[in-house]
């Protein structure tokens, strides 16, 4: 059994506010127990791109979570901070994972990058400024294997069919995710996430406004490997502590075997078009 606390924020361009509630809610995880806490993406900074707050791994905010993680012996899943590509104009999107030593042990760069185009409003364009990942992650953790992603990445579900044919059994969604889609699509892939791969979704968000004008629906949630809802926050920032249970993902998958049932060499090839009124 391992106890797991889900974050969420609300987040701003504060980024001396952001720290003080990172470090608050990483307090109440750790005095509950916890072995993870998981933070939403955008933890650190939610504003207007500015290359000031690209930090690479010395960077006084990452240093700051390092430090936390080595006092409260806690790892920490920071969900999403910009970090360097090498080109200015655009960063990386990181999820960087935290052992309890302080140690950045693994990242993961978001592959998928947001776009909305609504009616008379300008596009919110990640692409923007943000550089794509090209790579996938998992992290072995004693009894749970945690599989990385980042918010809009929870469209395609082939990269999570990627993580669980690579031994996840855990699957992290930290989100910003827009308050326009939340409502009809938030819970619903989530679910069906966990349904697909029969594993936990641990979904980390924000909450509020950011000086944009981007709104994030918040409604953390924590799904079991059957797909029901075990915990979830509102509108306010929460934290949510939880039990995962290993073997409760040992156990439906050898009652519903669909992992197993994949057809990659199928999927591989384009389907075939037929003509009805040939």
């Amino acid at each position: 059994m391992t106890w797991v606390s889900v974050v969420q924020l609300g987040s701003g361009a504060d980024r001396g506010a952001n720290l003080e509630a990172i470090e608050k809610s990483l307090r109440t995880a750790a005095g509950a127990g916890s072995a993870f806490a998981f933070l939403p993406e955008a933890s650190i900074y939610r504003g207007p791109y500015d290359p000031a707050y690209v930090e690479a791994d010395d960077g006084p905010a990452l240093r700051r979570i390092a430090g936390l993680a080595r006092e409260l012996r806690l790892a920490v899943v920071l969900g999403g901070a910009w970090t360097p590509s090498g080109d200015a104009a655009h960063a990386y999107n990181s999820c960087l994972v935290f052992d309890r030593s302080g140690r950045i042990a693994a990242r993961y760069r978001k592959v998928h990058l947001f776009r909305l185009d609504r009616t008379d409003e300008p596009a919110d364009d990640e692409a923007a400024f943000t550089a794509p990942g090209d790579d996938t992650a998992v992290v072995r953790a004693g009894d749970i294997t945690l599989g990385l992603s980042i918010c809009y990445d929870l469209r395609f579900p082939a990269l999570y069919r990627n993580l669980a044919a690579a031994g996840a059994t855990v699957l992290s969604v930290p989100a910003n995710f827009s308050a326009y889609t939340g409502p009809a699509h938030w819970e619903a892939l989530l679910r069906a996430r966990a349904i697909e791969n029969l594993c936990y979704v641990l979904a980390p968000a924000q909450i509020g406004t950011d000086s944009t004008g981007f709104s994030a629906y918040g409604h953390s949630l924590v799904v079991d490997p059957w797909g029901t809802v075990v915990a979830r926050a509102d509108d306010a920032p929460a934290v949510l502590t939880v039990d995962l249970d290993p073997e409760a993902v040992r156990v439906r998958r050898n009652e519903l075997r669909s992992l197993q049932h994949d057809r990659p060499d199928v999927y591989a090839h384009p389907a075939r078009i037929e003509e009805l009124d040939g």
